[in-house]
């Protein structure tokens, strides 16, 4: 959206001083920009943190459902699995979980190809682990889409909404601030023939 009376220097300063309707229009509109997107971002970012929690879980189901499946199909065959194959599955857990741990909650990376191929090893474990780099790159990719469509708006990235204050008004809260309340004012300390300030 294009605003004619706010820009970055005045989000930064934290308020605006209200001089006509157009300014008070322009920064009501821009407050509700502003607790929008606020919004859609928080909402990206939790459901990426979800994402990430949740597939622990299912990994560990996953890898529960893998040993419960693989013993009882050894026991009834007398088969073994290889101490190499099981060492291999063991790795690739652990250096899944080191990796994202490291990359996700210490570096705060997001980028969709890094976690899809830090996810990679997560297939050594078994090969029925594969939706968690998919859905490791589908997260990322949302996450990443939705901060650079963000980013193109004024105030990013915190999105903090303006304090609007004005000298011709009584009104103690922007809820309270209407055009009839800073023209009562207007006229009771400026008497003028009818037109706003």
């Amino acid at each position: 959206m294009e605003y004619r009376y706010i820009n970055q220097e005045t989000i930064d300063s934290g308020g605006r001083n209200i001089t006509s309707p157009e300014m008070f229009e322009e920064a009501r509109k821009y407050n509700a920009e502003a607790v929008k997107n606020q919004n859609r971002r928080e909402k990206a970012r939790k459901l990426f943190n979800a994402w990430i929690v949740v597939q622990f879980f299912l990994l560990f189901f996953s890898v529960t459902g893998t040993l419960s499946r693989t013993t009882l199909e050894q026991y009834n065959t007398h088969e073994y699995t290889p101490d190499w194959q099981v060492w291999l599955g063991v790795l690739g857990l652990v250096a899944y979980i080191g990796l994202i741990v490291w990359f996700v909650f210490m570096k705060h990376n997001r980028n969709c190809f890094i976690l899809a191929l830090i996810s990679l090893p997560v297939l050594a474990v078994s090969l029925r682990t594969f939706y968690i780099p998919i859905g490791n790159f589908v997260m990322a990719w949302y996450y990443s889409y939705v901060e650079e469509q963000l980013s193109k708006e004024l105030g990013y990235p915190s999105f903090p909404r303006l304090n609007v204050t004005t000298v011709n008004s009584d009104a103690d809260s922007i809820t309270k601030l209407t055009y009839d309340s800073i023209r009562e004012k207007a006229n009771r300390d400026h008497p003028h023939d009818g037109t706003f300030l």
